[in-house]
């Protein structure tokens, strides 16, 4: 049996079945440890309706990537994809975990009997196992109907009370920024710790302004596809440095004789409120189809 890892069940998660379920999955903060640095969700029942998903190839996209996995998966594989309905991860100082959040318990619990796994010690009455893949352990449990997978096992043990109401949660902290929004993927960095690595490995001149927290969300609605960053800066200074790297691209890119370009450039806008940037950028499906259908040929 081939290991499955991470990739393989955000990736069947992604993808999802379109327009089996008219629900949505939005991001739930209760859902996260209270310590972690960086969060993200991917609502799959909205994304399911989007029509860049249809555009992507939709369902018969899926069809044919899960005709390739091992052959004693591909049935658990197809129902787990059926169920998936959003996917999140988090991420502290050091590990973090992933939730494949579905509305089948059955079938997170077969596909845990399908794969590699070894058992652990229980957590808070939830069993616990390791999965080996290319000298790394991976960490792995079924909370009700969420399955999650986790670098650590203190990872998955912090997961476990979270999830169970058991520990703190990031739902009503200070730390997450006040504008964040609902987009069928948000993701958001908060903590010196997190945000201080990315600003010191960064090349951008932008991530090495003085952050104290960035929102990243993009939705789809009216045939535009909006994409959200905002930003919390440390000082005033920090802000019109920002805006003032962004207006600078936006000319240089004004130059450019391509048309996507210049289509990408009239859907930008930058603002700044206070200590906040928020540039927002919209892009009709059909120009991003065209995008879409060119990078695959």
């Amino acid at each position: 049996m081939r290991h499955v890892t991470l990739t393989v069940f955000l990736a069947l998660a992604a993808t999802g079945v379109g327009g089996r379920f008219a629900f949505a999955t939005p991001f739930e903060a209760g859902v996260i440890p209270d310590q972690a640095q960086a969060v993200g969700h991917l609502d799959v029942d909205a994304l399911r309706k989007t029509q860049v998903f249809a555009a992507a190839g939709g369902q018969a996209a899926i069809d044919k990537a899960l005709d390739d996995a091992p052959t004693e998966l591909r049935p658990i594989a197809r129902a787990m994809v059926r169920a998936v309905r959003g996917v999140s991860f988090w991420r502290g100082a050091d590990h973090g975990a992933l939730y494949v959040e579905t509305r089948d318990s059955k079938v997170v619990a077969q596909l845990l009997r399908k794969l590699p796994v070894k058992p652990a010690s229980s957590v808070d009455g939830y069993s616990t196992y390791t999965m080996e893949h290319d000298e790394h352990a991976g960490h792995v449990a079924a909370v009700g109907d969420t399955l999650v997978l986790a670098d650590s096992d203190e990872s998955l043990e912090q997961s476990i009370h979270v999830l169970g109401g058991k520990a703190a949660s990031l739902a009503g902290s200070n730390k997450l920024p006040v504008t964040n929004r609902q987009g069928v993927f948000v993701f958001v960095t908060i903590g010196d710790n997190l945000l201080g690595a990315i600003q010191k490995a960064a090349h951008s001149k932008m991530l090495q302004l003085a952050l104290r927290s960035v929102a990243v969300d993009v939705g789809e609605s009216g045939g535009l596809v909006t994409a959200t960053a905002h930003a919390e800066m440390r000082s005033a200074d920090a802000v019109q440095k920002a805006k003032g790297i962004l207006d600078g691209l936006h000319a240089l890119a004004s130059f450019s004789d391509e048309p996507m370009v210049k289509t990408l450039l009239d859907g930008v806008t930058v603002t700044t409120n206070g200590l906040a940037l928020e540039v927002v950028a919209r892009l009709p499906v059909a120009d991003l189809t065209k995008v879409m259908h060119n990078h695959i040929k």
